[in-house]
């Protein structure tokens, strides 16, 4: 079951985009470029949140499948760094898509400092509405993106651009539990915060999937992997505090700071890495 009841329908894109022009500057200074989850093998892991957002991309990267020729397309790519570390790790012909201008040409220019500009790009695109024919990639890539998205309209649209065999990979938040009015309620003003609309179970995610033409690979739960991330970015933000009521005022930053740390204490939610493969024919699933 869906949060949507919570959270609203679908954003328009000048929504996301809003929510993280106001964060991202700050949050790229404190937490690292990556801006998503770390992942630390266990208690004993010492590294850095740089270090561990890096490694986060390359699981998720790895799971694509994908070698030189295979053409790969990165979903709210935001500022490309696991984009451009796909390109450097795979070889494969890289495209990034989001609705951050800001991001996105910070993204180019990590590409060209990378010397992989020649195969790896960025488009301001719509995910429910790109701009590329059916059947263009052999594997698409999505890290905490899907969010953003109602899970179904994001799944059929990635399906359509699959070609048969290919993969779909997310790395996303999902409810563990049946969802309720409870987490709803404790969710809204994170997902709010973050211009987010959806939070589905695994069973509706394999539901989804099954409607959109694609088949279940591989579910890995990796929420006890990544869930040093935000104490580890918050300690960083409390101890530079001053520095950002400078530039937010208090008002917002405490506000974000309450509702990530309402999030973080909700052991019915979870951290995924979901791989999906495309059907051979799209028609047949669909009944059609």
């Amino acid at each position: 079951m869906s949060n949507r009841a919570a959270l609203g329908s679908a954003l328009p894109a000048t929504g996301i985009e809003n929510a993280y022009e106001r964060f991202a500057p700050l949050a790229e200074k404190y937490w690292g470029p990556d801006l998503h989850n770390g992942y630390w093998f266990d208690g004993t892991d010492e590294s850095s949140l740089e270090e561990a957002t890096a490694r986060l991309a390359e699981l998720v990267i790895d799971k694509l499948r994908v070698s030189p020729g295979d053409r790969v397309l990165d979903v709210g790519c935001g500022n490309g760094r696991p984009t451009v570390a796909a390109g450097l790790r795979t070889g494969a012909d890289i495209t990034g898509i989001d609705v951050n201008r800001r991001a996105l040409r910070e993204a180019a220019t990590h590409a060209s400092s990378n010397g992989v500009s020649h195969y790896v790009s960025f488009d301001y695109a719509d995910a429910l509405n790109p701009p590329f024919r059916p059947e263009s990639f052999d594997a698409v890539m999505s890290v905490e993106s899907s969010p953003h998205f109602e899970t179904g309209e994001l799944l059929s649209s990635m399906a359509r651009l699959l070609r048969p065999g290919g993969l779909l990979v997310l790395e996303t938040p999902y409810v563990r539990v049946r969802m309720t009015e409870r987490l709803r309620s404790r969710t809204a003003e994170y997902y709010e915060l973050i211009q987010a609309v959806s939070l589905d179970t695994l069973p509706r995610y394999f539901e989804l999937a099954h409607a959109a033409g694609l088949a279940p690979v591989e579910f890995l739960d990796i929420t006890e992997n990544t869930a040093p991330t935000w104490p580890t970015a918050l300690r960083r933000l409390r101890e530079d505090w001053d520095e950002i009521e400078r530039s937010l005022g208090s008002e917002l930053p405490e506000r974000a700071v309450a509702a990530v740390s309402a999030w973080c204490e909700l052991p019915e939610l979870g951290t995924m890495i979901l791989t999906l493969r495309r059907e051979d024919e799209l028609s047949a699933v669909r009944g059609q």
